[in-house]
């Protein structure tokens, strides 16, 4: 990709894409854009940088995180987003209280 600003945003809208397919969680998604903008921020704002490749893959160390990385001539970058630990919900109400079960 060209290294400037509207490359950003597209490679964003390619990410979100990317993780839609993969049945990743919105949060997850919004956060991977958001590592995505600050990773790429400052490398299209190097005069050197001309371009830029970008990697997203399943992480190799952490079980549901997902791992970015952005390379130019001589740098690469990487961030891991992890899935967000969901909250616990309370317990539904199965049981057959004051009712007898035959």
């Amino acid at each position: 990709m060209p290294a400037d600003h509207e490359s950003i945003r597209h490679t964003q809208r390619v990410v979100a894409a990317e993780l839609r397919l993969r049945h990743c969680p919105p949060e997850q998604i919004a956060d991977t854009q958001h590592a995505v903008a600050d990773l790429l921020g400052p490398l299209c704002q190097a005069a050197d940088v001309r371009q830029y490749g970008l990697t997203i893959q399943e992480s190799p160390t952490a079980p549901g995180a997902v791992r970015v990385s952005v390379n130019t001539d001589g740098t690469n970058v990487q961030r891991e987003i992890r899935i967000p630990i969901p909250r616990p919900r309370p317990p539904t109400d199965d049981s057959c209280e004051g009712g007898n079960v035959t």
